[in-house]
């Protein structure tokens, strides 16, 4: 079901292509901006401690349905939430910082499109991105709304449901 985001990414691309009939595919690929991006976003989820996380998030949806626990459901959540962000913000970033080089650079007019395509590119690719990563983020959501502990959490779960039965007694018992 995934793999039908995907072709619907590809598709879209397709259809422009089919409409503007120039240029090739080349036109949308910019090995720097994708650099870039790559760098940003790795280090920041590095940093963030997430990158095992989203890692673990892609597994758990493409992989072999496989238990998980709820903490584990929420930290790959919570890791491809923050890949969402960090995409977007890091191509605003970059976009930025090319935009100030062109304005700085805006005596040469014919490279002014060219220039100005560029500075657009990482934010598609930020998009894209994102496009691909909230059908796994739907997926994991939908897998902790349906959460169902396995018996060694249930067993833990009634192990604490005693444990404050027995000190309720106890206070009731020096409270009388």
């Amino acid at each position: 079901m995934y793999l039908l985001s995907v072709f619907a990414v590809i598709l879209c691309f397709i259809f422009v292509r089919s409409m503007t009939m120039s240029g090739g595919i080349w036109e949308f690929m910019d090995f720097t901006s994708i650099a870039l991006l790559v760098l940003l976003v790795v280090s920041i989820m590095l940093s963030a401690g997430l990158l095992k996380d989203l890692n673990n998030a892609i597994r758990l949806i493409l992989g072999k349905k496989k238990e998980a626990a709820m903490l584990e459901l929420k930290r790959a959540k919570l890791a491809v939430d923050t890949m969402i962000k960090v995409s977007v913000y890091s191509s605003i970033f970059v976009t930025m910082v090319q935009c100030v080089t062109l304005l700085h650079n805006l005596s040469d007019p014919a490279h002014l499109g060219p220039m100005i395509s560029v500075a657009l590119l990482i934010i598609l690719y930020a998009v894209m991105i994102s496009l691909l990563l909230l059908p796994i983020r739907a997926k994991l959501e939908q897998r902790i709304l349906e959460y169902i502990p396995s018996y060694s959490e249930n067993d833990e779960m009634g192990q604490d449901e005693e444990r404050k039965k027995e000190e309720q007694k106890k206070i009731e018992e020096t409270v009388s």
